[in-house]
This record gives structure tokens, sequence and C-alpha cells, in this order.
């Protein structure tokens, strides 16, 4: 934590601010930045913060000094900061930077050059800009199945990492599904639904709605059973929009945004990935292949006494939990244009995923 005051626009990033924040993590010494341009960086990526490119001018050259840095910030959407700070996003991606990134060699993220967190559960990290290094992934266009594939090679790898690890000190910590951060979601998630059905009820499926509150009386239950060993890490947001493809053909795909890194089965990432970031009908022709790659991928990484039909079993019930998330944007979260075609796209993928699944059923009578 710095006596630098969180930006919360574009002009709070000042060369005097980023001068400032640049000497406390030591990539600058003496020198200075003169100028910040900022402009914006994914309109209609980010929902629970924003996101600005620096540009930055220096008094004099330094070795390592980047020319440009991603800031991510929080948000001023009403609605997406209370859910923010409710959730202590910002605070789990500050601690993400600082105390477990060095751990993981698995999957590969942006360098921090600065991070804060007030205590008001606000904070600022400036990323490493990964323009000119690839593609930003398009969850509206959806995964190819060879994306797939390697992304359910590295998340297993992964999860293989931390598997049965998640009461150590370094991630003990992090929320997990059935602790008080995410019990709020029986409480917060059921107020949207009344606006998702008024605002978005055409994206609704037949029976999804029945599916959807019966879905908001279990999650308790299902954060429960989300919670149960062997845990692991989880990224917790697991999509398209959060990662980096890179331009040299098999290198490993890069992935950021830990805001919702939780403890949990591991399969949940599976399911919120090929539930939200896969178009449904390569998701129904190649589901459980991938699943499978995921699950290979597990036993490789030294993962012992976890079936793949527990696997598969897991996968079903993390996709019920994951609805609330079309429904939280089509209630109200998103923000502009290109964030209500993802809520529209999302709910698709998501209702058809559930009912193909039956994953309802996992719910106890």
């Amino acid at each position: 934590m710095s006596n630098l005051p969180i930006p919360l626009a574009y002009e709070d990033f000042t060369p005097d601010w980023a001068t400032d924040a640049l000497r406390s993590s030591g990539t600058l010494e003496d020198e200075r930045v003169t100028a910040v341009e900022t402009s914006p960086v994914g309109e209609g990526f980010g929902f629970l913060g924003s996101l600005a490119r620096l540009s930055l001018a220096y008094d004099r050259p330094r070795p390592g000094a980047p020319a440009t840095v991603v800031a991510k910030f929080p948000t001023p959407v009403e609605m997406n900061l209370a859910l923010a700070l409710q959730y202590q996003v910002y605070e789990r991606e500050a601690r993400f930077f600082n105390e477990i990134k060095s751990s993981i060699s698995a999957m590969p993220t942006p360098e921090a050059y600065y991070v804060d967190i007030k205590e008001s559960g606000q904070g600022v990290i400036l990323l490493e800009d990964l323009d000119g290094r690839g593609q930003v992934g398009d969850q509206l266009a959806g995964a190819s199945l060879k994306e797939a594939e390697q992304l359910m090679t590295q998340i297993a790898d992964l999860h293989a990492t931390w598997w049965d690890r998640a009461e150590e000190e370094t991630i003990s910590w992090v929320p997990a599904f059935d602790g008080p951060v995410w019990a709020m979601t029986a409480q917060t998630l059921p107020s949207l639904w009344p606006t998702y059905q008024q605002d978005s009820s055409h994206m609704l499926l037949p029976g999804m709605a029945d599916i959807i509150e019966r879905t908001w009386e279990g999650l308790p239950w299902l954060g429960q059973q989300l919670s149960r060993g062997p845990m692991t890490l989880v990224h917790g947001d697991y999509r398209l929009d959060n990662m980096c493809f890179p331009n040299q053909e098999g290198e490993p795909i890069i992935v950021f945004d830990w805001q919702l890194m939780s403890r949990g089965r591991g399969p949940y990432d599976v399911a919120y990935f090929m539930s939200q970031s896969v178009d449904v009908e390569l998701r129904r022709e190649h589901e459980r292949s991938l699943v499978k790659r995921y699950h290979d991928g597990l036993v490789a990484g030294g993962v012992r006494d976890y079936s793949f039909d527990d696997c598969f079993e897991d996968y079903r019930l993390a996709t019920l939990w994951c609805v609330m998330y079309p429904v939280a944007m089509g209630g109200g979260m998103a923000a502009n244009e290109r964030a209500l075609e993802i809520a529209a796209e999302i709910s698709k993928r998501s209702f058809n995923t559930i009912l193909d699944l039956d994953s309802v059923s996992v719910l106890p009578s």
C-alpha cells in the first residue's frame, strides 16, 4: 500500500503520479515521466474495472522502463463498482501479483510494474502492455477447437500445480466458493433476476426461468460442492477476452485478469470457459473430448484418485453455478453495446449447456 491516490479517471494518470508509481516499484530511479497519453483499451471487455493504455515519455532513457503500460483501475459504473468491492476483486488481483504470481509457472500472465490496494478495497495495477505480442481473444467470436484444446491443457497445468494444496499459506486467503465472499452471491445475484426477466427475457430458452430460480435457491449447496476437497487455485474468469494469443504458433497463451481468482474444484474453470466462450455447436461436438483433455492434463501433472467420471460430474455442476454471469450482465451490468452483445451470446451458450447436460438434476430435490 502506497501513499499515492487510486486513479479513478483517465486524467488522474498524471506524469507526477506515474513517476512516483514507477519509482516506488524500482522501475525508475531518478528518471521522470514527462508526459502521459491515455487511451481506452478493449471497450466493452471489462465489467468490474476500467482499462487504459498509458503511453509514457521520459526525461531520459532508462533500460527496462516501459514505453506503454496498461492500467487497471476501478470502474465508474456504480452497480459494477459496488459488486467489485463486495467481491473484493481489486484486492484479489493485487494480492495475486504481490503474493502468488511468482509461484506460478504453468500459466503465463503479464508482468506488473506497480500494484496498490487501499483499505477501501479500491486498487490500481500497471501491467505489461501485450500489444504487439499477440491478439487478444474475442469472446463474441468464440474459441476455435485448436484454441480450446490448448486452453484445456494450460488450465490443467495450473490446477495440477495447486491440486489439494488449497490450505497452504500462499493461497489460503483466496476466497473459496463456500466462504463469506462468494456466500453473498445467494443474496446479490437474485436481485438482478427481475431486471433480466424484464429486459432480457427474449434470451431465455424454454424452461430456463424455472431452472435459474431453482439455481438461486441451490447456490449455497452449489458453493459447498465446489469447495469440496481436493480444491485447487482456479482462475475464475477463464474466458477469451482475458487471453492473448501469441503471434508465434506453439507458444503458451497468456492469461490475465485474476480478479475472480478463487479456491475450488478445478473443473469450474473448464465449465466457465466451455459454457461462455465456446460456440454451442462446437461445444456439443467436442465437449467430452475437451473435458477428457483437461482430465488427461491433470493426470499428467500428478493428480491421482480423481476419475474422469468425477471430473465430468464436477463440470456439470459448475455449469449451473456459471449461469450467474449471463444473468448478471443481462440484469444490468452490461454498460455498453459490446457488453450487451456478449450478454446475449453467453446467455445462449450457457443456457444451452445447462439444458444439454441436464445440469439442474445435480441439485438436491
